[in-house]
């Protein structure tokens, strides 16, 4: 489904119809990953309510032979940010905090 699209957005021959179609597609795939974070999110915690610990659960959210690691299972649980996106979104609040004590 994703490769389709980027597949599309290639396809334009206009560059600027190409950058503004990719400008809403990054906007649209952002929107989306929160809210698939938050599905994971639920799955993650209803599979603890039942008793998984989060060893299986990793197991279960990885791939085959590649699981998640437990400790990342107990971050998504407890809705911890991680990563890249994490590092941006505390950048941007500090950088608002910094802005706000500026006034």
């Amino acid at each position: 489904m994703l490769r389709k699209l980027i597949d599309d957005l290639r396809a334009i021959e206009d560059a600027g119809e190409r950058g503004a179609m990719a400008t809403e597609a990054l906007e649209q795939v952002k929107a989306l990953n929160a809210e698939v974070a938050q599905i994971r999110q639920a799955a993650a915690r209803e599979l603890k309510d039942q008793g998984q610990t989060y060893k299986q659960i990793g197991e279960r959210f990885g791939r085959e032979g590649h699981p998640l690691h437990f400790s990342r299972i107990r971050q998504i649980i407890q809705g911890e940010a991680t990563g890249r996106w994490a590092k941006v979104a505390r950048d941007e609040k500090d950088a608002l905090g910094n802005a706000e004590d500026a006034d």
